[in-house]
């Protein structure tokens, strides 16, 4: 039963007000208007944009107010440096500091506390942070003087019964003196025979029996044997060759005679005065006379190396005083362009030719004067500690904040100059693109039917040729460089701009307002320009924003197979002037110094091309919402 109201709870609303129209209290906003609106909206986005705007602005800028010899001149000196920046430098992050690994130590630099050692070839101790040093050891068998110890092992080859090995350098003998030989290993069935040689035998003396060997002594037990009372006369010098000797021809070639050492013990001092153990062994050299019986092999083995790996600060390194010799003229000369310096001149009391400069000069201190006279004119030279930073041109410690490559540029510098490269190539081409494949892609779609499959088809076949072919074929025509990549880029690169511009012609060609359009008696051109491509916009403008950091990617990896851009060559537009360095060229170049432990030199151009795939893509999404037509007036 439906339930009763009572009429009294009801008031008429507004009965005696005269209702009208109330005027819009809102402006109308414009196409454009209405898509910056939606662009702004998502905040994401905008940042991904700025992001963007600031990556270009210091592709065009940065090259532009730094001093040229930061990164058009080649320096050897400041060669992969590594990055420095300031603040950070502080807390131990990118101080400057380089890690080296597997460095071979000096023996001599052995800490009898730590017993950790640090190399000295190429290295200053000063300089080391020894909080970071660690010593490892590694076993191997090369013929290096870096390895230490070790056995060396002589083996007669299959089918053959001897095998020897003749000393690298004369040795002398006197009058009782002895031969020790230390053998790890002596086969029953073999023998070890040591012989003298006046001279250097080469294989055009026939046989053993010549009377330039004389035979020392034969062993054919392991450990330690001691040979005397030599037939060779007072002082004789020649080479000592070692010959291993088989009953009968080795089977398999693995017979072997192993040494310890070998040692010649003088009978003056009863001292040994020469020994050949480890490394100064193993570099005997094979002594072959009848090469139908007589060959092998003579490897290292067990020999040990101590390597260190530790952090070393190659800023202070690089910038310290180093010390120099300079002519009286240059002394003088470098007086007269600091005004003052000559004023902070300290003697030292104990050396009247050596004397100490204040700091911020060219030259630190004097160590010495060379006086040279010649022809009746007296010459001076000065021993200086020349200031590092005044040596290299730099008034303080410079910072490179990406550190340097390998010709000693500023990599931060190079980066920004590679960006500008790479990406004006890739507006140019994708500019290209677009244009051809929004016209192909468009007729393809309107007009449908036997012109749509006829230039499909033809799309389909000159998409087919495999990209490495074409290439090179373009390379071998033009030459490789700016022109070819770009025609390269452009050659097929359409394709994927005219699909989707095709995908989306008919997704909208069949919609009422086109058909209106048609009915009112717009021309093609207007239906094509005026109503359709405008909601097709938002995603071929997304593919368009998205192919130029494919571009980019493309460059890359066209440089690192030898196709792309090349150091050293320069193309101008107008105005602009492009250089031989992209990002595909500092990676290539980079991607070479990997095991060099230079990082660097990929991690920071990766990270720009990262950084600017990831801002592409956010902008490319926000320009699609913001271009279709759909969305207008939606929150």
């Amino acid at each position: 039963m439906a339930k009763q109201y009572d009429k009294s709870l009801f008031a008429l609303v507004q009965e005696n007000d005269r209702l009208k129209d109330k005027p819009l209290q809102t402006k109308q906003l414009t196409y454009f208007q209405d898509a910056m609106l939606r662009f702004t909206k998502n905040k994401y986005n905008v940042i991904a944009s700025i992001i963007l705007m600031v990556m270009i602005l210091m592709s065009i800028f940065v090259p532009i107010l730094t001093p040229g010899r930061y990164y058009e001149t080649t320096n050897s000196e400041l060669s992969t440096l590594p990055p420095r920046v300031p603040i950070l430098e502080l807390v131990g992050i990118l101080d400057g500091s380089k890690l080296y690994e597997n460095q071979p130590i000096d023996p001599d630099t052995i800490d009898p506390e730590t017993g950790l050692g640090y190399p000295t070839l190429g290295f200053e101790s000063e300089f080391i942070d020894f909080s970071t040093l660690e010593n490892s050891v590694i076993v191997g068998n090369d013929k290096s003087p870096l390895f230490i110890g070790g056995v060396v092992e002589l083996y007669v080859n299959t089918g053959r019964t001897s095998a020897a090995v003749i000393s690298p350098d004369l040795t002398t003998f006197f009058t009782n003196d002895q031969i020790v030989v230390d053998l790890e290993a002596m086969p029953e069935d073999g023998q070890l025979e040591i012989y003298f040689s006046r001279v250097n035998l080469t294989s055009s003396v026939d046989g053993w029996s010549d009377d330039n060997l004389t035979l020392l002594g034969t062993i054919n037990t392991s450990g330690e044997t001691t040979l005397g009372d030599f037939n060779l006369t007072n002082g004789a010098s020649g080479f000592l060759i070692l010959r291993y000797v088989l009953e009968t021809p080795s089977a398999n070639g693995r017979d072997k005679i192993v040494f310890n050492s070998l040692s010649i013990l003088s009978a003056s001092t009863n001292e040994i005065s020469k020994e050949y153990s480890g490394y100064n062994l193993s570099i005997f050299t094979f002594f072959v006379l009848d090469s139908s019986s007589e060959n092998g092999r003579y490897l290292r083995n067990g020999a040990e190396m101590v390597i260190a790996s530790f952090r070393y600060n190659e800023y202070e390194a690089l910038f310290s005083d180093k010390p120099r010799t300079i002519g009286a003229n240059e002394y003088n000369q470098i007086l007269l362009d600091n005004p003052g310096m000559a004023e902070t001149i300290t003697v030292d009391p104990n050396n009247p030719n050596a004397w100490t400069f204040d700091e911020g000069f060219p030259i630190a201190e004097v160590t010495g004067i060379d006086r040279i006279v010649i022809a009746g004119r007296e010459y001076i030279n000065y021993k200086v500690a020349l200031n590092g930073r005044y040596s290299l041109g730099f008034d303080e410690t410079p910072y490179f904040l990406f550190g340097t490559d390998v010709f000693g540029k500023d990599l931060f510098v190079l980066i920004w100059l590679g960006l500008r490269t790479s990406l004006l190539l890739g507006f140019l081409a994708t500019l290209f693109n677009i244009v051809i494949g929004i016209i192909w892609g468009a007729t393809s779609a309107y007009y449908g039917g036997q012109v749509d499959m006829l230039m499909e088809r033809f799309t389909d076949i000159w998409g087919s040729f495999p990209s490495i072919t074409m290439i090179g074929i373009i390379t071998v025509l033009i030459g490789p460089g700016f022109l070819a990549l770009f025609i390269f880029v452009v050659y097929d690169g359409w394709i994927g701009a005219a699909k989707v511009t095709r995908f989306q012609f008919y997704r909208y060609k069949g919609s009422e307002y086109v058909l209106a359009a048609r009915t009112l008696g717009s021309s093609d051109g207007r239906i094509i320009f005026k109503h359709i491509l405008p909601n097709a916009l938002g995603t071929i403008v997304t593919r368009v924003v998205l192919s130029i950091p494919s571009v980019i990617f493309l460059e890359v990896n066209l440089s690192f197979l030898g196709f792309g851009i090349g150091n050293g060559q320069s193309l101008s537009i107008g105005p602009i002037e492009l250089t031989g360095t992209s990002i595909g060229v500092i990676l290539n170049d980079g991607q070479q110094q990997i095991f060099a432990g230079n990082l660097w030199l990929v991690i920071f151009p990766a990270m720009i091309v990262a950084i600017l795939m990831i801002t592409f893509n956010m902008f490319g999404n926000a320009l699609r919402d913001a271009l279709n037509p759909q969305l207008r007036g939606s929150e």
